[in-house]
């Protein structure tokens, strides 16, 4: 005789495991409807797309400059937003050393912009050009800066840079007083006081040197101050 005494609870068992596979699935099925779902909110919808473009740290040039570069396209998730292609592209502006792109949700990307610095500025056609610490010519402009004044009949990138590496490692206290600067070739740079006196710097080489040693040199009386040899200054 077989004994049906368990048969009902086997079947509830069968019932409460099937209903607990049919949340499960429905679970997982949900799970995946969420994540399809955020997947298309986040990088395909305009929901979360770009409606406003923030432009920061701008002076020599306009807003309008760095987003005419950029080319943001309104409505781009801003998930998808290539922030190294935007940055690469508003770097080709000449005053702009480097950029950050950054998104603020839900919809403004935030480009900031750090400007080059002028260290030293070339009278050229009656304009001034100024020249960054890399020796980068990026601006012009009719009036002169508080900077000194180089003479170049050159573009050469070497000896641009070698007058940039000169200036920035001046005394603070003596770039003021550096009426203009001559440089022929790179190794006969040659600065000229407001007072009169030249220094001789030569090459660009162990500037940081040259800049110690010219400031006690500068007290002994004499019009020329040679540093060019750092280790066996001159005064005449």
């Amino acid at each position: 005789m077989t004994d049906d005494r368990h048969a009902p609870s086997f079947q509830v068992r069968r019932q409460q495991s099937r209903r607990r596979r049919l949340r499960r699935s429905l679970l997982a099925a949900l799970v995946v409807l969420v994540a399809v779902g955020l997947v298309w909110l986040v990088g395909f919808s305009t929901v979360l797309g770009v409606n406003q473009v923030q432009v920061d740290g701008t002076s020599l040039v306009s807003a309008d400059q760095v987003l005419a570069a950029a080319q943001v396209v309104s409505g781009t998730p801003l998930a998808r937003v290539n922030g190294k292609a935007i940055a690469a592209r508003v770097e080709t502006i000449p005053e702009v050393a480097n950029v950050t792109v950054s998104r603020h949700w839900p919809n403004t990307l935030v480009i900031n912009v750090t400007e080059r610095v002028v260290v030293y500025q070339v009278l050229t056609g009656g304009e001034y050009r100024w020249v960054d610490a890399t020796g980068t010519a990026f601006h012009s402009s009719d009036d002169a800066q508080p900077v000194p004044v180089v003479t170049l009949n050159t573009t050469d990138q070497q000896l641009m840079g070698d007058v940039a590496t000169v200036v920035t490692a001046l005394p603070a206290d003596l770039t003021p007083h550096v009426e203009s600067i001559m440089a022929g070739t790179r190794d006969s740079i040659t600065l000229s006081l407001d007072d009169g006196r030249q220094i001789v710097w030569g090459s660009a080489e162990q500037s940081a040197l040259k800049a110690q040693v010219i400031g006690p040199l500068l007290q002994f009386p004499g019009t020329v101050y040679d540093v060019s040899a750092p280790a066996n200054p001159a005064v005449r």
